[in-house]
């Protein structure tokens, strides 16, 4: 079962002082850290929704700046700190091209943002060695250039070049701030006069190389470094000619972040999509230091101790030299819980988390402020899709099939879904348990097993092949409902047969189908273009606002009175509530939560008033009501 949104009714509004609060689990993507050359322990990092977090202590443990950064949906992927001791990011949007650059005062709390650079989309931004006024970003539509600190901009590439745009790295000659490197998604290029000319700087490098790093080298800054997706090159000569350095294997070579040790000059470190990789040689060899699972996107320096920021996997940290790396993750809480169950036997929790193959999976916590661990080894390499509870066990569907887990073991077993000796290694779209029988909506048909998933049949449900969705009745077990690309169909036997009741419905946008639990005639559909609702069992459809947004509906539940619906908007945001079965609809607090687009929130059903959401950014969150029947309609932020 998938629970979207779970919240309890009641009848006086929450205290003012009540609010959403973080609850983990650790961890997240991680665009970009920055250190203090002032005060090494601390540290600066940000995501990719435009969370700024901050570490007094060497990165061992994290705070989210409150308010801190102004603005979501933005990546932040360039922090720094200047000699003043100011803190200053460059972002972009996401789902735009908008972006800018912000300035803070008091140490991330609090930002400006910038005039003159506002609304471009800026992927890189450098600071001047020898002069902390001068600063350089590159964005999108070209380079800018400020001589004040960032109080003001000026473009310094001409308006409209073919060439210098997109512009993904910058460098500032620490000698001559004037001397500017530039590297575009096509190759490099360079400015003598602080703009008034450019060249391309290419000779050596291969034609189409995106150029995603440029670090001048400490001891001289006529040695240059670059990375680009063919590789990582060094330039002895002020990049008029660049050779490409061995060592690193190819399918490594594409260089997301690159540092020199700030001590031990000798020392470099490239951050790849295939793990960090080290060099104590100057380049002469390199070692691969951690696990070729993880995308790094940052590597610093601080002290003795490196950190890495990384997709889905958040900080790593290493205090013998880079031997070896262990999480950093305490206050860091930015995984995205796509999925939320509750054990009622045990009273735990189970999270699936959305992320990539490798540091996504599924998640447990004995009590909501955790700690949360990793439920067993081998959904590795797989993405987790949904989640069900059959016989006290969970089974998740992945990408890759159907897994249960085997507690006892501490372990995923995978369940063979054979049909005709073939094991189908389906796309589980959606999983429904009921009385010991299970049910997968598959991208081969649907499938069900009565045995605990020893062995399988495919259901023929029309012409389409692909079902989408699953659900069963809480009041009465032999009565499900799936939908395909085709339509609705209804059996009445737990899934042995099935009839068709509609069409018009079935679409792969649909992200959840339920029943409502006090009357199974009423039946809804959470889609990405709204919520569907059917009166009859499932014949005929309607598509409701009445206050709800026709926008992308990702959670879907029922409080405890089986008849009080809550939905979650995850496009524009927003959580809703409808006392009259679907009917009409009301907005519901989000005070607190980092972001009000919710994928998944849940209802305790062990602790009524606690109640959970798994925003966009900021990970999981927990309201604990004052009574137990507590959160009403209230809306705003």
């Amino acid at each position: 079962m998938i629970l979207g949104l779970a919240v309890l009714l009641s009848t006086a509004d929450p205290p003012a002082a009540q609010s959403w609060t973080p609850t983990g689990p650790t961890g997240g993507d991680v665009r970009a850290l920055a250190v203090d050359a002032r005060r090494e322990d601390t540290i600066f990092l940000g995501t990719a929704d435009g969370i700024l977090y901050r570490s007094d202590d060497g990165g061992r443990r994290w705070q989210r700046l409150s308010p801190g950064f102004p603005k979501r949906g933005m990546s932040l992927d360039n922090v720094l700190i200047d000699p003043r001791g100011r803190v200053l990011v460059g972002f972009w949007e996401v789902e735009g091209k908008g972006g800018g650059v912000a300035r803070s005062a008091d140490g991330g709390r609090t930002f400006t943002l910038l005039p003159g650079i506002d609304g471009e989309s800026v992927r890189a931004l450098s600071i001047a060695g020898g002069d902390p006024d001068v600063l350089v970003a590159g964005t999108l539509t070209g380079v800018f250039r400020s001589e004040d600190g960032g109080d003001s901009w000026r473009r310094i590439s001409p308006v409209g070049h073919p060439e210098i745009k997109n512009v993904e790295s910058v460098a500032i000659d620490p000698v001559d701030p004037r001397v500017v490197y530039a590297g575009t998604w096509h190759l490099p290029w360079k400015t003598l006069d602080a703009g008034r000319t450019w060249r391309v700087i290419s000779a050596g490098m291969i034609d189409d190389s995106d150029v995603f790093t440029l670090t001048l080298d400490r001891r001289t800054p006529r040695t240059v470094y670059a990375s680009a997706c063919t590789g990582i090159y060094r330039s002895k000569d002020g990049a008029a000619r660049w050779a490409k350095v061995r060592g690193i294997p190819a399918s490594s070579r594409r260089t997301r972040s690159f540092a020199q040790d700030p001590r031990r000059h000798e020392t470099l470190y490239a951050g790849t999509t295939e793990g960090l990789w080290v060099s104590e040689d100057d380049t002469a060899t390199w070692r691969l230091a951690t696990s070729k699972q993880l995308v790094v996107n940052s590597v610093v320096k601080a002290r003795d101790t490196i950190l890495l920021g990384c997709d889905a996997a958040g900080v790593l940290r290493s205090d013998d030299g880079g031997r070896s790396f262990a999480p950093s993750n305490e206050g860091f809480t930015e995984q995205l819980v796509s999925r939320l169950l509750f054990d009622a036997a045990t009273g735990r929790l189970v999270a699936g988390i959305m992320g990539d193959r490798h540091h996504s999976g599924v998640l447990v916590a004995a009590k909501p402020e955790g700690p949360w661990t990793r439920l067993g080894g081998g959904l590795e390499g797989r993405e987790v899709l949904t989640l069900a509870l059959m016989s006290g066990e969970v089974v998740a569907g992945t990408d890759d099939g159907v897994f249960r887990s085997v507690s006892q073991l501490g372990q995923w077993r995978r369940l063979p879904t054979l049909i005709g000796g073939v094991d189908l290694h389906p796309r589980v779209a959606d999983l429904a348990s009921s009385e010991g029988r299970l049910l997968a909506a598959t991208d081969r048909g649907l499938l069900r097993s009565s045995d605990g998933g020893s062995t399988w049949q495919r259901l023929g449900l029309g012409l389409a092949e692909s079902v989408t969705a699953v659900a069963t009745s809480a009041r009465n077990p032999q009565l499900a409902l799936a939908t395909t690309t085709l339509g609705v169909f209804k059996s009445q036997d737990g899934g042995a047969t099935w009839q068709a009741l509609a069409g018009g419905v079935g679409s792969g946008a649909i992200r959840a189908l339920r029943l409502l639990p006090a009357d199974d005639r009423i039946v809804f559909a959470a889609t990405r273009s709204g919520l569907l609702r059917s009166r009859d069992g499932g014949r005929s459809w309607e598509r409701r606002g009445a206050g709800l947004p026709l926008s992308d509906i990702a959670g879907l539940d029922f409080a405890a009175d089986g008849r009080t619906v809550y939905a979650s908007d995850f496009r524009n945001g927003g959580l809703y509530v409808s006392r009259d079965a679907g009917e009409t609809w009301t907005p519901l607090p989000v005070a607190g939560l980092v972001s009000n687009r919710v994928f998944a929130v849940a209802a305790d059903p062990i602790r009524p008033g606690r109640l959970f959401a798994g925003a966009a950014a900021g990970g999981l969150h927990v309201f604990e009501a004052t009574s137990a029947a507590t959160l009403t309609a209230g809306g705003g932020q």
